[in-house]
């Protein structure tokens, strides 16, 4: 069943205002980012689903201490480096 479309007028700044009903529906919120591309004619929004890094940090830095076990400490210059790399190596096995 198809729901009727919702109107939103573009302001003169280019903005538009998310209809009252979809907000709540959807749970949009200030601050909640939202993705906008193109598919032929048509704007696409969706939420933007950014993954919680609570876990994926702890388990980077368990990782990060056991290799430095006994060493000096990292410097954050060193840390942010590995964080990169992780991420990079994360995504790779994500998209293979």
């Amino acid at each position: 069943m198809e729901q009727e479309p919702e109107i939103a007028v573009v302001g003169t700044k280019g903005q538009i205002v998310i209809p009252q009903q979809l907000r709540r529906e959807l749970k949009i919120t200030p601050k909640t980012k939202l993705a906008v591309y193109r598919k032929g004619d048509k704007l696409v929004v969706t939420r933007l689903k950014v993954p919680s890094l609570g876990e994926e940090l702890k388990d980077l830095f368990r990782e990060i201490d056991e290799q430095y076990k006994g060493k000096r400490r990292p410097t954050e210059k060193e840390i942010l480096e590995e964080i990169q790399a992780y991420r990079r190596e994360k995504r790779a096995r994500q998209g293979a």
